[in-house]
């Protein structure tokens, strides 16, 4: 027996190819489900790469005292808000003051002292404020003490803040950093 579909026969066969409204709801309902369990780990990705840089500016902080201690010779971190970047730097002993300091060779990279935040292993993560008496530079004497751009001892704690509020701060007179976390 031969079944003959006609042109009102519902069971006649598709011709445009195209998706039954049920197929189209069923994957929408899908696509809602997979975003709402990726966002909060999204979320936490980022709040884990701010504690990471968090942890990364210490270790750079520390280093430009511990430098600063074992060479003699004062090291500086400049911070720019704007391009979310912080780079150390050392005075020429020859030429001592800070507007004679010159970015350091990162040890680890053999590159420019410099580190970049928003970008790499640092996506959506922003240096938010560094203020140290009021100006965004930090440096560290030949004891460890920590100084204000103006080259004269900090007269506060300082603190750099990133996104999502973790915050660095620097002891006045012993130059202790410390890392807050939210």
């Amino acid at each position: 027996m031969v079944v003959q579909l006609t042109r009102n026969d519902p069971r006649r066969l598709s011709r445009g190819g195209g998706f039954s409204l049920i197929e189209l709801i069923a994957v929408m309902v899908i696509v809602v489900i997979l975003a709402a369990t990726v966002a909060p780990v999204l979320s936490a990705t980022t709040g884990a790469r701010a504690a990471m840089a968090a942890k990364q500016l210490v270790r750079d902080l520390t280093f430009a005292r511990q430098r600063a201690v074992a060479t003699g010779t004062r090291s500086w971190v400049v911070f720019d808000t704007g391009a979310d970047t912080w780079s150390v730097l050392a005075e020429d002993p020859s030429s001592p003051g800070r507007i004679n300091a010159a970015v350091l060779t990162d040890p680890a990279t053999s590159g420019p002292f410099v580190q970049s935040l928003g970008v790499n292993q640092f996506v959506g993560v922003q240096l938010v404020t560094a203020s140290f008496d009021a100006g965004p530079e930090i440096g560290f004497d030949w004891l460890g003490r920590p100084l204000n751009e103006t080259e004269a001892a900090l007269a506060a704690q300082g603190s750099v803040t990133l996104s999502g509020s973790h915050v660095i701060t620097v002891e006045v007179g012993s130059g202790f950093v410390a890392y807050t976390p939210p």
